[in-house]
């Protein structure tokens, strides 16, 4: 069982309340739902957000739209996976790791990464996140085994760690890398509103192609790179930065 989880809260620092502003006609995060949805290699989506009271409006949102959310520690985003990953029936297989930020994804993605995590047989695999070969913002999928998930759960101890899910899985388990598109070099997550303009602007240029993935994306900005204006002082992974910069045992 491949089990997504995307984690979503309102606190951004900032965007506040990011998650359930209009993209295209839908909430970002009723967006990102919809466009991996259609993915043959997910058996189930999770939405994991804090426990909050700001958080309150994403668990009614997602009552109000049939999308399962489960809520947990606001900081220790590794917590709150391992809470979600446990909360359904079956124990899941393979955890499949996406931000809320990543509107634009595509389940063809998705499916890309966790096949290429099946035909690897590592314990992790990614198509991002990996500096500075393996960056493609925007369409960011992390794949790794529920027994590295629960490894890290137990025994990682940095705050950088727990904020983030993935470090310490990478640096104990097996990992591998490989990019969907190889000419992808953008910042496309939405952490500010210059980001949610320049996400904005490339829906409404896709619009006669609803099921546009990374190829498509990469195409149009290749032909339109003013579009990247936008938000051109966005910085990829500033937040993972900072994290590090402050880094600390926290258990």
């Amino acid at each position: 069982m491949n089990l997504a989880i995307i984690q979503a809260r309102m606190g951004s620092t900032r965007l506040p309340g990011k998650v359930l502003m209009d993209v295209h006609g839908k909430s970002l995060l009723k967006q990102l739902v919809d466009r991996i949805r259609p993915s043959e290699k997910l058996d189930e989506i999770i939405i994991a957000t804090t426990e909050n009271s700001e958080d309150d409006p994403i668990e009614a949102y997602c009552a109000e739209n049939d999308i399962i959310c489960v809520r947990g520690s606001d900081w220790d985003v590794l917590d709150r996976f391992y809470k979600a990953a446990n909360s359904l029936d079956s124990q899941p297989d393979n955890i499949v790791r996406i931000c809320c930020d990543n509107p634009l994804h595509s389940y063809k993605v998705v499916d890309f990464v966790i096949g290429h995590f099946e035909k690897a047989g590592t314990d992790y695999f990614s198509n991002s996140n990996q500096e500075p070969d393996y960056l493609e913002d925007g369409f960011d999928v992390e794949v790794f085994t529920y027994a590295s998930l629960e490894s890290a759960w137990k025994d990682a101890q940095l705050l950088s760690e727990r904020e983030h899910v993935c470090p310490y899985i990478k640096k104990t388990f097996s990992c591998g890398w490989k990019k969907a598109n190889q000419d992808y070099k953008f910042k496309l997550s939405v952490d500010t509103q210059a980001d949610l303009d320049a996400v904005r602007t490339i829906f409404e240029e896709l619009k006669d192609t609803p099921d546009f993935s990374i190829d498509e994306v990469v195409d149009l900005l290749n032909r339109k790179p003013e579009i990247l204006d936008l938000n051109n002082e966005s910085k990829i992974n500033s937040g993972y930065k900072k994290s590090l910069d402050n880094d600390k045992i926290v258990k």
